[in-house]
């Protein structure tokens, strides 16, 4: 997935910044009140720029129309009050979802144990091929931890360097 970032905290939605996401009522009408969900923001494979003007142009219209906000969906990934371990987390979030809603903005990206190596560059051909980012890999026992954790690794299709150019 190539998204943004964001919180549900049973009312809203935030990015990782904090700052609350301007989000049409009718996109959140059927998200559950009684929990908080992390999750990503995504319109599709290779449409981040599409995403970016979505969340851009919300921000500045007065009456944000649900219309512009369509193709949006809230990937949700884990439950982060919710007591336990991430399977533990990821399980209660699935039940929520299959009994909760039948908004089709939001739900649950499924988890895919993964066997060893091969299976891993497999899967990251798979979503090469869809123009994806590549996945996140959760150390299965792990509580949840905001921030940088070494709990989660991102595994990405491509190699990408930081590369810094001073002048004279």
């Amino acid at each position: 997935m190539d998204g943004f970032r964001a919180f549900w905290d049973g009312s809203k939605l935030y990015s990782k910044s904090g700052q609350t996401f301007s989000v049409p009522l009718e996109f959140t009408r059927s998200f559950p009140n009684d929990v908080c969900l992390d999750g990503e923001l995504w319109v599709g494979y290779n449409q981040f720029p599409k995403l970016s003007s979505i969340l851009k142009r919300s921000n500045q219209i007065a009456h944000n129309s649900y219309d512009l906000w369509k193709d949006v969906r809230f990937c949700v990934f884990d439950a982060p009050l919710y007591p336990g371990h991430y399977l533990e987390r990821h399980s209660y979030v699935t039940k929520l979802m299959d009994n909760h809603t039948s908004n089709p903005n939001i739900f649950v990206i499924p988890i895919v144990s993964c066997s060893g190596l091969d299976h891993l560059q497999s899967i990251l051909e798979q979503i090469k091929q869809k123009t994806g980012e590549g996945v996140m890999l959760y150390d299965p026992k792990s509580e949840y931890t905001s921030g940088r954790t070494n709990h989660v690794l991102k595994v990405k299709t491509f190699s990408e360097e930081d590369v810094k150019f001073v002048g004279q």
